[in-house]
């Protein structure tokens, strides 16, 4: 894997491809990681829609494809730091990561 201090995916693009429904569906992971924390995968886009370019802690490779880029926020959402991490995929939004940052 190979870490950056940049992200790889404008916000604003990130944002409206959430807001035109252009999302792939999370893993069941994913899912229950939101869930875990009390939120519905709706609630985590919402969250998403909120970024701030200074939520931005790095963006990094797969682990299997280091040519696929992902970018991880760090942001305090109900008194939690939730580690978030997506990827723009031919046009699509894939959320890879909602759940508690366990490095906080």
């Amino acid at each position: 894997m190979t870490d950056k201090r940049t992200r790889t995916y404008p916000l604003p693009k990130v944002k409206e491809l959430i807001e035109k429904n252009q999302i792939i569906d999370p893993s069941p992971n994913v899912r229950q990681g939101a869930m875990e924390m009390g939120f519905s995968v709706y609630e985590a886009y919402q969250e998403i829609l909120k970024l701030e370019p200074s939520h931005l802690y790095k963006s990094t490779t797969e682990i299997n494809n280091n040519k696929v880029w992902q970018d991880v926020y760090k942001k305090k959402i109900k008194g939690i730091c939730v580690y978030i991490k997506f990827k723009v995929f031919e046009d699509h939004f894939l959320l890879t990561s909602f759940k508690p940052d366990e490095k906080s």
